[in-house]
């Protein structure tokens, strides 16, 4: 496998390719790792706020829930686990009292700690010899993405009731779409053309929108917004201790020897091993 290296010029040393690999995915995912404003929220906002729902156990019917709109046929994490495997009754039960000994100690399974990195292509016109030309898909484990599920319920559910969410937003939210707003952006085209009228239209696209999220400033928006500390700290602790290692056939057991550093949202640096 080649590489293009900064300098321009093409390698295919296995070593180099390997770390040009772990370097570029390593600098991007650590984008915004500065902890300034972590540093801040903690030293000004003290106050432990107590919500009885969302600091209430979780319920068999918020795992099964998301248990059941999990789709069958897709690729395990590490653990090799598929969500088949959860949907039935003793499982769903011995999920339960995994997430709330989870919940209600702020600390997750060792193994939720792995997650791989799979690469794919952006583009067909891409330079498949730029790491950046791939888009990291990371596989966690199941049993991890069924608690972020339940976690993501309960928060979601508070947010709708606290309407900080803009009704304009119809992405990432449920029964909505953003084939919405596009019908009504054509719909609004079509009438002006009809009437002879100008259109000015603006499509802004964020360059690496989603691997450069400050979670910091994510994470100090949700305490701004008065939700419980039990939650705030349980989702802060579950994105601390999220390390990153990729995998491809080629160096799968390499990088799992190695391990890929990401740097967390409360800046410590955590290495898998």
């Amino acid at each position: 496998m080649e590489i293009k290296l900064n300098d321009g010029s093409i390698c295919d040393d296995k070593d180099i390719v390997i770390n040009k690999w772990k370097y570029d995915f390593e600098e991007m995912l650590n984008k915004n790792s500065d902890t300034s404003i972590s540093n801040e929220i903690e030293n000004c906002n003290s106050d432990i706020i107590c919500d009885e729902i969302l600091d209430g156990e979780i319920t068999s019917s918020e795992v099964y829930n998301v248990v059941k709109i999990s789709k069958c046929g897709k690729s395990p994490g590490v653990d090799d686990i598929p969500v088949e495997l959860y949907k039935n009754p003793t499982a769903l039960n011995a999920l339960i009292r995994v997430f709330n000994i989870c919940y209600n100690s702020g600390k997750v399974p060792a193994m939720w700690n792995k997650c791989i990195i799979t690469p794919i292509p952006k583009s067909s016109t891409a330079d498949p010899r730029d790491p950046m030309s791939y888009r990291g898909i990371s596989l966690a484990p199941v049993a991890y993405k069924l608690y972020c599920g339940v976690l993501n319920a309960r928060l979601t559910g508070k947010l709708t009731e606290l309407e900080v969410i803009n009704d304009e937003q119809n992405g990432f939210r449920k029964s909505r779409s953003t084939i919405d707003h596009l019908s009504t952006l054509t719909t609004i085209i079509e009438t002006r053309k009809l009437c002879k009228l100008s259109t000015f239209c603006a499509f802004v696209d964020f360059k690496k929108a989603y691997d450069w999220v400050n979670r910091n400033l994510l994470f100090s928006k949700l305490e701004s917004l008065g939700l419980s500390t039990k939650i705030s700290t349980v989702h802060d602790l579950s994105y601390e201790i999220m390390p990153i290692c990729y995998g491809t056939k080629t160096c799968k057991d390499r990088f799992s020897r190695d391990g890929f550093l990401v740097k967390t949202c409360k800046g410590r640096d955590v290495r898998l091993k």
